[in-house]
């Protein structure tokens, strides 16, 4: 049985992850409801878009990070 399903959950997590995909500057917080919202759904067989939004955030989060540790790596100029 591979049928999509409808979690209960659903509404109120869309509202967390459409305001975490707004955000451009995450906190510890942000990045608890995030892993949180993995966990919940990462067996779950449906709300692909949640799925596909998380992938999204947690790229976008590994680009920044990375744009960030080489901004850091640089020599400062004298």
């Amino acid at each position: 049985m591979n049928e999509t399903q409808n979690h209960p959950l659903y509404s109120t997590d869309r509202e967390k992850l459409d305001r975490l995909c707004a955000i451009d500057t995450p906190t510890s917080n942000d990045f608890v409801d995030l892993a949180r919202l993995i966990i919940r759904y990462q067996d779950f067989s449906g709300a692909e878009d949640l799925n596909s939004d998380m992938e999204k955030i947690l790229k976008n989060v590994s680009v920044e990070k990375n744009f960030h540790n080489e901004l850091q790596s640089r020599p400062k100029g004298r």
